[in-house]
């Protein structure tokens, strides 16, 4: 199996972060609440943020190492991978509103250090 350059994940993780503030942005907690579709997308989304950073930490723990969080965003791509019948969507929400941001913007910073292709 072919190893992916680090930069590729980080690309992953910023697309996916970026999709979920986007997602919810100027919405209300109730109004996310009554939208499915919305829900499911930001919950693929945290969830590929979490796969890729996962793969990062296996393929390069040095650059996984300088974004916050990452054993909890991984743990946390977990509960939506596998255990949904637990999923809060008010946690879901908060994240996506409150943290994604957070991740988008530590993974800027780190891909600042990655080449242009």
């Amino acid at each position: 199996m072919t190893q992916r350059d680090p930069g590729v994940y980080l690309e992953d993780i910023e697309y996916c972060a970026d999709a979920a503030v986007r997602y919810t942005a100027g919405y209300s907690l109730a109004q996310y609440l009554a939208d499915d579709k919305t829900r499911a997308a930001v919950e693929r989304m945290l969830e590929i943020c979490g796969e890729a950073l996962r793969q990062l930490d296996r393929a390069a723990p040095d650059v996984a190492s300088r974004i916050p969080y990452t054993r909890e965003i991984i743990g946390f791509r977990n509960i939506l991978a596998h255990g949904y019948a637990e999923l809060d969507h008010h946690k879901v929400y908060a994240i996506a509103v409150i943290h994604a941001p957070e991740l988008l913007a530590a993974v800027r910073t780190t891909l600042k250090e990655f080449p242009e292709p």
